[in-house]
């Protein structure tokens, strides 16, 4: 079961549930935003659900609840940032905005950032790039937490779910290119919600502990923990291995090796990027017409049994969000949560739908 709750309310309780961390009101608003935005793009798994772990994770002062990136590059179109562990998303925000406009006037911004906390679902930056007019390529890596993801053919976990994520404006009422995807089989965040509500992972995402294939999605909660498997097999793993390559040494912070899986109290994102204006590579007009004639054509194509149409990275989050447009959806144990939360933090609890 599920209960709902109304936009304004989701962003007003968020907000404050974020300041009673010792947030400042601008980080507080940043990080409830993007929050509510996942929870409205059906992606609860980086929504409201997780704001009890960044509670748990700020009192052990893994977050620092009120800092901001600092520009520790700036030659050009490189931009490089130290997040010094503050919320990711209030941190991610303010440098994919940097970007942005390094980009308009070179062409292209190449960003770097390194020790942000948490910067939740890679497609909101997506999203923020289109918005501008801009084509984004991202990846991400983790330290400071334990490896989860085997890699293919192994048994014991020796990365993390590295993702990446690809976006491209499209214009006449289309909703946005947008793939942001783990390069494991699964998302770790997707496993806890799996786990918390007692549901099964799907087929061939999971190991347990003794390198066998499960879908009880409490091996990556519970000790000896098990691990996750990289999508696609060989390609996904090798795709994984990219990302931690480009995120870890670009930005300078490193591979999760074992000395970076441990001491610290929450996990740390570093992220390299690529920010390209499209309209200086080729014609304005004709990249709108083509890039929009490709995906009528990728959508003509006649579904398989089982399918009721065709669709591209970018639909599904277009069509939830309309779906939430005026409330989103909160699950019996992520309510129960956050209730608890609230009541810890004296935040008063919103009347649910």
């Amino acid at each position: 079961m599920s209960s709902t709750l109304a936009l304004p309310a989701a962003v007003e309780f968020a907000t404050r549930l974020v300041q009673a961390m010792g947030a400042p009101d601008t980080v507080a608003r940043d990080v409830a935003e993007h929050l509510v935005a996942s929870d409205q793009a059906g992606y609860p798994s980086h929504g409201l659900s997780i704001l009890p772990g960044y509670h748990a994770a700020a009192l052990k002062g893994g977050i620092a609840v009120a800092a901001g990136p600092e520009c520790i590059r700036d030659e050009g179109p490189v931009l490089g940032f130290d997040g010094h562990m503050g919320f990711g998303q209030h941190v991610g925000k303010i440098v994919f905005a940097r970007a942005l406009e390094r980009a308009r006037k070179n062409g292209l911004c190449v960003l770097t950032l390194r020790d942000s906390c948490h910067l939740g679902r890679m497609g909101h930056y997506g999203e923020q790039a289109v918005a501008g007019g801009m084509a984004l390529l991202a990846f991400t890596n983790v330290l400071g937490r334990a490896a989860m993801v085997a890699p293919f053919g192994g048994r014991e976990p020796r990365l993390t779910t590295n993702p990446l994520c690809f976006a491209w404006p499209l214009a006449d009422g289309r909703a946005p290119f947008v793939l942001d995807m783990a390069t494991s089989a699964i998302a770790l965040n997707k496993a806890r919600v799996l786990a918390a509500r007692g549901e099964p992972a799907p087929a061939d995402a999971l190991i347990d502990a003794d390198g066998r294939p499960t879908t009880d999605a409490s091996v990556m909660t519970r000790a000896p923990s098990g691990a996750i498997l990289p999508f696609g097999g060989h390609k996904g793993y090798g795709l994984g291995v990219a990302v931690e390559l480009l995120a870890g040494l670009l930005s300078g912070a490193g591979t999760v090796r074992p000395e970076r899986q441990q001491g610290e109290t929450f996990a740390a994102n570093n992220l390299f990027a690529l920010v390209v204006d499209p309209a200086r590579f080729a014609d304005p007009k004709w990249l709108s017409g083509e890039a929009g004639a490709y995906i009528d054509y990728l959508r003509s194509c006649p579904p398989q049994p089982g399918f009721d149409a065709v669709r591209y990275p970018g639909e599904y989050e277009a069509a939830q969000r309309a779906r939430h447009a005026d409330a989103i959806e909160l699950d019996t144990a992520t309510a129960a949560a956050l209730r608890q939360l609230a009541d810890g933090a004296g935040v008063p609890f919103p009347v649910l739908g």
